[in-house]
């Protein structure tokens, strides 16, 4: 297909947050320019300006509240093509939570939040691994949230739950300000990349022990030259057929627009074949959220 098919069918994007200021300031205080509720109505114009059609609501909070809240965005828009909920994968009553989720027709998959867990280990635990074939043996999704230390475990993962269906989140949170963990975090990505099925999202979320340095620097957008060798990389190890593209909005807006947050990763990736574009902005993220 050719980029005007691009253009005409609309890209998704794999990762959006919508969530109320109620529920936000229970757990965080981000800065004014996201200390607000968010909704669809404040992503769509700006969406369609650069093509986006459609996108996939993940979980901005950790309680049932918060689940429900993301429900009702959910239903509220026909923007909203998909829904990842939060789920604590070693919750006893993980199997009537996925149940009861599973009664909005948008509901995808969970998130699992390793981000922040000292345990490098946390998803080999044997309480995570039973939560994990409990969404595989129901064909949902798992989104990933890591950073470069938990990606070890990944391949195990894998052995012990062969058909899941894991997506990793910010491309597991590599350092991109200092690549103080660049080169374990290649190696790692690699044998994610060789020795399982998971999927890479292109989403450059910002890491939590970098929150403070980008709050003084809000609006600055990312450096090209920290953006290209970990997109490139990742691409020439996953392929377009298991990454696909997501904004992280409205955190974006701490270091740029939404558009200027889909155009670095553009420039960062380089000329791409029509055929791989389509994968990376649209395809792989309608088969692999099935959209």
């Amino acid at each position: 297909m050719s980029n005007q098919d691009l253009a005409e069918l609309g890209i998704v994007d794999t990762h959006v947050h919508f969530w109320q200021l109620e529920l936000l300031r229970r757990a965080w205080q981000p800065p004014p320019v996201i200390f607000r509720t968010f909704g669809p109505p404040d992503l769509i114009d700006d969406a369609a300006a650069v093509g986006v059609k459609n996108c996939v609501l993940v979980e901005a909070g950790t309680t049932a509240e918060d689940n429900r809240a993301l429900a009702d965005f959910a239903a509220s828009s026909e923007f909203v093509a998909g829904m990842i909920s939060y789920a604590n994968l070693e919750s006893p009553t993980l199997e009537q939570e996925l149940d009861a989720l599973s009664d909005s027709p948008k509901f995808r998959g969970v998130r699992m939040r390793c981000e922040g867990d000292p345990d490098t280990e946390i998803l080999t635990r044997p309480g995570v691994i039973e939560g994990m074939r409990k969404v595989a043996q129901r064909g949902l999704v798992l989104d990933l949230l890591v950073v470069t230390d938990h990606l070890k475990a990944v391949p195990e993962v894998y052995e012990r739950v062969p058909d899941l269906k894991a997506i990793i989140d910010h491309i597991g949170k590599p350092d991109l300000r200092r690549g103080s963990d660049f080169a374990a975090w290649r190696d790692l990505m690699r044998a994610v990349a060789e020795d399982t099925d998971a999927y890479c999202k292109m989403s450059i979320g910002p890491r939590a022990a970098d929150m403070e340095e980008i709050y003084v620097s809000q609006g600055q957008g990312w450096e090209l030259e920290q953006l290209r060798p970990p997109l490139q990389f990742l691409l020439e190890q996953f392929g377009p057929q298991r990454m696909a593209w997501g904004s992280d909005w409205p955190l974006v807006l701490l270091q740029s627009d939404y558009g200027g947050g889909l155009q670095a990763v553009r420039d960062a990736l380089g000329p791409l074949d029509a055929d791989d574009e389509m994968r990376l902005f649209r395809g792989t993220a309608m088969q692999f959220y099935s959209l």
